[in-house]
């Protein structure tokens, strides 16, 4: 779970600072940075929500509910 959480925010951290890196001299390529860095921050929301959700089930201990 915590490895989950700290995957998610780096992939989401990495996401953030690759859209701010167009702001920088020598980026000349602006949709990659923007195509990469969003599909970084898509892939880091979703890693954090499984481990949110993972989170909420093991908190209430529903042993029914599965995450799929």
């Amino acid at each position: 779970l915590f490895l989950s959480a700290l995957v998610g925010l780096v992939i989401l951290g990495r996401g953030i600072v690759e859209v701010v890196a167009i702001r920088m001299p020598g980026h000349e390529d602006i949709s990659a940075h923007l195509v990469e860095g969003s599909i970084l921050i898509a892939a880091g929301i979703a890693v954090l929500s499984v481990a949110i959700e993972q989170l909420n089930c093991w908190r209430t201990h529903r042993k029914d509910e599965s995450l799929l």
